[in-house]
């Protein structure tokens, strides 16, 4: 309950009572006036009525005559007359419910009246007693009128005194309400000043507080990002072009072959400049790095229609670009339009063209390839186009690669596994050390017809190509919700989300809908995980999931983390629990980077989470940087040794 609920509950059941009790005290207070009035009035009748009474002593007749009509008046409850011989006994009594007065007003009231009185004389002798019980039907009507006056206005008075609480509250509180969103925004990642500060002392004083740990907070995320973009200058960036170097390359390159896309692969281009040193000689080393540079960004200009790349300078001479889909064609008309642009820096510089020139090697690759192949073949075919006599480019593509399933064979394929549930769903460990805990299992799937089996890196580009990559995730997703799974019990099930499913505009649509019919009968938490680049590149989408994720209670990180970003202030928009960055990132930061990283992950409350640990001795420099969990080869030893 809220700290504004709280007291307006507190002085509203204050004012109740205060209130309610003006009413009983004004309430008692006239019907004891009321019925010390009546029984005043009781008295001063009863002495004319026993006058009357005196007179008509011997006469029975004329006593209920008297009686009756004295009993008329409705000043009475009742009258009773008690000869002294007892011949002349008479009683008139009214039983009757007062009129307009409900039972439980009566009950409730319950008045009770002392009858009066008084001895009736003939001459010296006492011929009687009259006694006389006022009428208490006047009090019973007066006091409910009172009460339903008094009811009004306690609810009218009610109704003021709450609402201007209400608005007392709301002013006197609005402070609060500032330091609560502070302290929300806080939580997500977004740093608010109040530059307002409130009158009240003691609220003054915590906005002070919160403002000063605001601006830390703030501070120690710009100082960690600024150090992880200055750091990643100088152990990612080549100096005079300020492209990606070899080093980064090197990191980068696996999971750019194994990305997801439509063409189940790639291209890699590798340029090389003929000679540096005559370069260098021919226009001076200034005017070469001008060369260089115009090159650089020429490159990045025609290759910015591919958001996941790395273009390298590898060495003084060589460049090399990483295309993840795209096809050898397109591949082959980038080296032509490099090949042009070339020209025009040999004539703009008047550079001899039989000393200075490119080459340009092309290799088509495929998910399959180690990063050695890639990287072999890439060159050999730059070696074959170094050694041509009248062309400088050579494409090369692996022809024995098992490609050889059609395309509407893999519709077949995928329609089958979804219409008979052929996905095989596995979990793979994520390990705390050292206490040998599951914080989460990670899902992957299979497709398994009993005959065949294919994995996901086999179907993900057809199912891309055919449009069916939603559908499918879907389908698993279903398969999940709906079937038990004793390896989920007590740990979280983390889901890594394809790129083209989240792109795609009715997955935001089904997703909801099996959020909507699923998520409160789920018996383990999810956690979706979306790569790095796709963060950074496409922020607003990702945000829009995870916002849909949140709303169900469902966990989000980010996967293949490399730092590629130049600014992190989208980690702050997006606010994920973990980042995953495989281990060899990881172990080739400097202690600078690393420090810069944790100060960052630490402001923003985010877990770093080491993948594809493989022995012992990546295990004990990874724990050296304080990272507590990790997936891959060897979190199976580390819980059979737990």
């Amino acid at each position: 309950m809220t700290f504004f609920k709280q007291m307006a509950l507190a002085i509203s059941f204050i004012i109740i009572v205060m209130l309610a009790s003006v009413m009983v005290l004004n309430y008692q207070a006239a019907k004891k006036d009321m019925i010390e009035s009546l029984y005043e009035t009781t008295v001063n009748n009863i002495s004319a009525l026993s006058s009357k009474l005196s007179e008509a002593v011997d006469d029975s007749v004329e006593i209920a005559s008297i009686i009756d009509a004295e009993f008329d008046s409705g000043y009475y409850k009742m009258i009773v007359y008690h000869s002294a011989d007892g011949n002349s006994d008479y009683k008139q009594v009214d039983n009757e419910q007062p009129e307009g007065v409900p039972q439980w007003f009566i009950d409730f009231t319950d008045i009770h009246l002392k009858s009066v009185r008084a001895d009736v004389s003939s001459g010296w002798s006492i011929a009687g007693e009259v006694e006389v019980l006022g009428d208490t039907g006047v009090i019973y009507k007066t006091l409910y009128k009172m009460f339903i006056k008094l009811l009004y206005l306690f609810v009218i008075f009610l109704i003021i005194a709450l609402v201007m609480l209400s608005v007392m509250l709301h002013f006197m509180l609005k402070p609060l309400y500032r330091i609560q969103k502070q302290a929300e925004a806080i939580l997500h990642n977004e740093f608010i000043v109040q530059e307002k500060l409130p009158y009240t002392t003691e609220f003054r004083d915590v906005v002070v507080g919160m403002n000063a740990m605001v601006k830390k907070v703030e501070e120690i995320f710009q100082k960690g990002n600024e150090a992880l973009q200055r750091n990643k200058e100088l152990l990612y960036k080549d100096s005079v072009t300020k492209l990606f170097n070899r080093r980064y390359l090197m990191l980068k390159l696996k999971d750019l072959i194994a990305l997801e896309n439509k063409t189940n692969g790639g291209s890699v281009i590798f340029i090389a400049l003929s000679s540096i040193e005559a370069l260098n000689q021919a226009i001076g080393r200034q005017k070469a790095e001008e060369i260089l540079v115009e090159l650089a960004e020429y490159f990045q200009d025609i290759t910015k229609e591919y958001n996941e790349k790395v273009i390298a300078r590898v060495n003084e001479v060589e460049f090399t670009f990483v295309l993840p889909d795209c096809e050898l064609d397109k591949a082959s008309n980038l080296a032509k339009q490099v090949n042009v642009f070339f020209a025009k820096l040999q004539e703009k510089y008047e550079l001899n063209q039989e000393k200075i020139f490119i080459n340009i090697g092309i290799y088509r690759y495929h998910p399959s390839d180690s990063m050695g192949e890639v990287l072999t073949r890439a060159d050999s075919a730059l070696s074959y186009a170094k050694a041509k006599e009248h062309e400088n480019i050579h494409c090369f593509e692996n022809k024995d690669t098992k490609i050889a399933i059609a395309k509407e064979q893999w519709r077949a394929i995928l329609e089958n596994a979804m219409e008979h549930n052929y996905f095989a769903l596995k979990f793979w460990d994520a390990v705390t050390v050292p206490q040998k805990t599951i914080p989460h299992k990670v899902m992957t799937f299979t497709i398994d017809n009993k005959e065949e089996k294919y994995f996901y890196g086999d179907f993900i580009a057809p199912a891309i190509n055919l449009g069916m990559v939603s559908k499918m995730y879907i389908r698993v997703l279903e398969h999940l919700f709906m079937q038990e799974h004793k390896e989920l019990e007590g740990v979280s099930c983390a889901i890594r989300i394809s790129n083209e499913f989240l792109k795609d505009e009715k997955g935001y649509e089904e997703l909801s809908f099996l959020f909507e019919k699923y998520a409160k009968k789920l018996r383990f938490n999810l956690i979706f995980e979306v790569s790095d680049s796709l963060a950074i590149h496409h922020t607003a989408l990702v945000l829009h999931y995870v916002e849909l994720f949140r709303k169900y209670g469902f966990g989000f990180g980010i996967n293949s983390f490399t730092g590629e970003s130049n600014d992190f202030t989208y980690l702050k928009k997006l606010n994920p629990q973990f980042l995953k960055a495989d281990s060899a990132f990881l172990l080739d930061q400097s202690q600078d980077s690393m420090n810069a990283l944790q100060l960052i992950t630490d402001s923003l409350g985010i877990e770093i989470i080491a993948t594809f640990v493989k022995d012992q001795e990546e295990l004990q420099k990874i724990e050296s940087y304080h990272i507590k969990t990790l997936q891959g080869p060897i979190t199976d030893k580390l819980l059979q040794e737990g």
